[in-house]
């Protein structure tokens, strides 16, 4: 064994981790910013240079968010990322589609190198991305293949490919611009990030054209065209493309989480995999306020803890294809979310202004951020 003493160990913590399974009170030593043990109850601990007592708050893996924007002060929505990251318990947002090949260096100096939260990114299809408008997509010309292409070739923090499929965005184009990063996502083997909203273009078109590995966002958004059809069943399109291995995601935002249709799909064997909100600076004061809050409303619809920490932690880190996320194991990153569960009713409002009631509660501590301890 290594006598060197811990940076850190955490104890006192009830650790929940769905992907080695373990569940129940352990240590935690952190090395270098990584994990570099979990020590069950009973076991002899390590040295250590510094102690977090927890106090019996849970532990998990850090929280991930797939869908926000924080290119705070840069495009034409955006919220500053640790407002919405650490200061939430969030270890690592991403940006979806903020910006494209045009300014994504502009991002990434003034965004993801300052931030303490880690900011990734799903590059925006269109070179401007939101920076100069939201109907990016109006004009195909837009698309700078060979610069979108070089930059996901070197840049690390990009981990897939936005698009953004509703009307006011595509206007005449339709699934064009889908196509076009469709093709350049498969070349690359990185994922697409699709928006989905008011069509056209076809929800039923747009899901064909998805493959093992993509994403869809906004799925239980209560615009007409959505998930179910008029008789409440869901697509056959979207069936089929949940067995060709695409993911759903919440994406909650201002117009894109129906309690209707969440609960409707999930009676019928539909259930996101990531929780993501969408945050910007317009919902950030309702409807969704923050991760938490999000997580919150979908136990209130009828997911159990364990799976919403799942939907915050492996499975994002699972779709990012960073298996240094989403885990409590030697060798991963140390990224960790400790927080307080507590009773007591909520009151929760949908995109559409329905309102349901909730009885468990997240009460965010703080976050290990590579090793780091960070109190909200």
């Amino acid at each position: 064994m290594n006598m060197k003493s811990l940076d850190l160990l955490i104890v006192n913590g009830l650790l929940l981790d769905p992907f080695t399974g373990a569940e129940g009170r352990y240590s935690i030593g952190v090395q270098n910013g990584k994990i570099a043990g979990v020590y069950p109850e009973q076991a002899i601990l390590p040295r250590y240079n510094n102690l977090l007592d927890l106090a019996g708050a849970y532990i998990t893996p850090g929280w991930i968010d797939l869908h926000t924007h924080v290119a705070y002060k840069e495009a034409v929505i955006g919220i500053e990322a640790d407002c919405i990251g650490i200061q939430q318990g969030v270890t690592t947002v991403v940006d979806a589609g903020s910006s494209g090949s045009k300014n994504f260096l502009q991002f990434e100096k003034n965004i993801i190198k300052k931030a303490k939260t880690r900011v990734l990114s799903w590059l925006n299809i269109s070179a401007a991305g939101l920076y100069e408008g939201r109907s990016e997509l109006e004009d195909l010309a837009s698309i700078d293949v060979e610069a979108t292409k070089k930059l996901i070739s070197s840049k690390a923090e990009i981990r897939g490919i936005k698009v953004r499929m509703s009307h006011s965005v595509v206007k005449e184009t339709n699934t064009g611009g889908l196509k076009i990063a469709k093709k350049l996502a498969s070349q690359l083997h990185v994922p697409l990030f699709v928006h989905v909203g008011n069509c056209p273009p076809v929800l039923g078109d747009i899901l064909n054209l998805l493959e093992q590995g993509d994403i869809v966002t906004h799925i239980f958004h209560g615009k007409a065209g959505g998930c179910l059809d008029a008789e409440g069943y869901i697509l056959p399109e979207l069936k089929a493309a949940i067995d060709r291995g695409i993911y759903l995601d919440l994406g909650h935002g201002t117009e894109s989480c129906s309690f209707f249709r969440f609960k409707n799909a999930r009676e019928k064997g539909i259930c996101i995999d990531s929780i993501s909100t969408d945050l910007y600076s317009q919902n950030y004061s309702g409807p969704v306020y923050s991760l938490k809050h999000t997580m919150e409303k979908c136990m209130a619809l009828g997911m159990s803890f364990r799976e919403v920490i799942t939907a915050v932690t492996l499975k994002p880190a699972i779709m990012l294809n960073m298996p240094e996320l989403g885990r409590i194991k030697a060798g991963a990153l140390a990224d960790m979310t400790f927080f307080e569960k507590v009773e007591g009713e909520q009151t929760y409002i949908d995109a559409d202004g329905n309102e349901i009631t909730g009885t468990q509660q997240l009460q965010v501590k703080g976050v290990v951020r590579e090793g780091k301890v960070i109190w909200r």
